[in-house]
């Protein structure tokens, strides 16, 4: 799947989620893949290398304290002024949201999960391979 399509389907979850404001799909270890029109370049990158550390400290949390198995089905951040929700997204990849803080949590991640069933498949990031590696 081109990124042009990803990227439209990543808008058309903003417009579906009350109070969503930024969306974006980045590989596990932080790289952006895509994200919404309303996000700069430099915002994504930010917003990215945020998103994997979120995500990585939950996955650590879930090694400790969950069932040993290490998995994450959503992390989320409460802020001033915001909300930031982070979804596996396919195999090494993840989806993050940024909404409102009047924002249902509930919905944006039914939003969040509905469109990653749909899309799971697709939105994968496979482990890059050091230049000149076979």
């Amino acid at each position: 799947m081109d990124l042009d399509r990803l990227t439209w389907l990543i808008e058309g979850l903003l417009e579906r989620t009350p109070g969503g404001r930024h969306a974006l799909v980045l590989s596990r270890d932080g790289l952006k893949l895509c994200h919404s029109s309303g996000l700069k370049a430099d915002s994504a990158d930010h917003l990215a290398a945020i998103a994997a550390g979120v995500q990585s400290l939950a996955h650590s949390a879930s090694v400790e304290f969950g069932d040993g198995a290490g998995g994450v089905r959503q992390a989320m951040a409460e802020f001033y002024g915001g909300l930031l929700f982070i979804v596996e997204a396919g195999h090494g990849a993840h989806l993050a949201v940024i909404t409102s803080e009047e924002t249902e949590p509930g919905v944006v991640g039914h939003n969040m999960n509905e469109l990653v069933e749909q899309m799971g498949e697709y939105l994968s990031a496979p482990p890059r391979t050091p230049t000149g590696a076979p």
